[in-house]
């Protein structure tokens, strides 16, 4: 006959093996968010991948999960010439859509290049719509050249809005890149730091389910402590961790890309 101990210890391996895996859900705003999404989608099946943009033609070239055209009405899906406030307004008109796109989703990676229109102008939207699903949200943003002074301007700008509602913010130079990438050219460069990245978000999310997967057998073995005869147990739903911040992801990372572009991009 099993003992409680041994039978309460069975119950914990069942509903931990048994309970569903967090939904991650990586949405790519504007071009370089897009590409982004785009290998993710090719590499990492496991992710659902969303790319939101106000360019129709650069929809039309990746593949992901979920495209979302915003703003056609305003832009004819012709971009917004550059422009955040646009950007952002076409990402808040659409707000019902995205909304309805991110529910469900437990993790939301929020990626984009600074600098441009869309996004710049959309990416604290979506993160904002994220948050009051209550995803745990990270923002993943892109820091143009240097020596790109207006785009750098608008980076600026847009990465002052994020500050002021993200905490989890990772902010990755491009000036970076150029020391780094050696003799590559500029595509192939592009082209290492987009792989880096989707391996950033991977590594990431990666360790949030160990967590979670550690939360939920500590969760399940305290309610069970008091109990001496368990015939079903029901779990609550859990929820991430508020502990998880990019901050403290960033020491996780450090040791297994020591070795990878991805962490040398991270801003100190």
């Amino acid at each position: 006959m099993m003992t409680q101990g041994a039978r309460k210890e069975q119950i914990i391996a069942d509903l931990s093996k048994n309970l569903m895996e967090p939904r991650i859900t990586v949405v790519g705003c504007g071009g370089a968010g897009n590409n982004i999404t785009n290998g993710l989608y090719w590499n990492n099946k496991s992710i659902n991948t969303v790319a939101i943009n106000t360019d129709e033609a650069k929809l039309e070239e990746i593949e992901v999960h979920t495209k979302i055209l915003i703003g056609n009405d305003i832009t004819y899906g012709k971009g917004t010439n550059g422009s955040p406030e646009v950007g952002e307004y076409c990402a808040q008109l659409a707000r019902e859509t995205i909304s309805k796109v991110l529910e469900g989703s437990d993790i939301v990676f929020v990626v984009a290049g600074m600098g441009g229109g869309t996004g710049t102008g959309t990416a604290p939207v979506v993160a904002n719509i994220a948050q009051d699903l209550d995803a745990i949200t990270f923002v993943i943003a892109i820091n143009p050249f240097s020596h790109e002074g207006g785009r750098r301007e608008i980076a600026q700008e847009g990465l002052t809005k994020l500050k002021e509602k993200i905490s989890n913010l990772i902010i990755l130079e491009n000036d970076r890149l150029l020391s780094l990438a050696g003799d590559c050219t500029l595509d192939e460069g592009f082209g290492i730091i987009e792989r880096s990245i989707n391996n950033l978000i991977s590594s990431m999310s990666n360790r949030i389910v160990e967590v979670l997967r550690e939360q939920i057998r500590l969760e399940v073995s305290e309610a069970l402590m008091d109990i001496e005869d368990v015939v079903i147990v029901k779990p609550a739903s859990i929820t991430v961790p508020e502990i998880i911040r990019a901050e403290s992801m960033e020491a996780e990372l450090e040791v297994p890309y020591a070795h990878n572009i991805a962490s040398q991009f991270l801003t100190r």
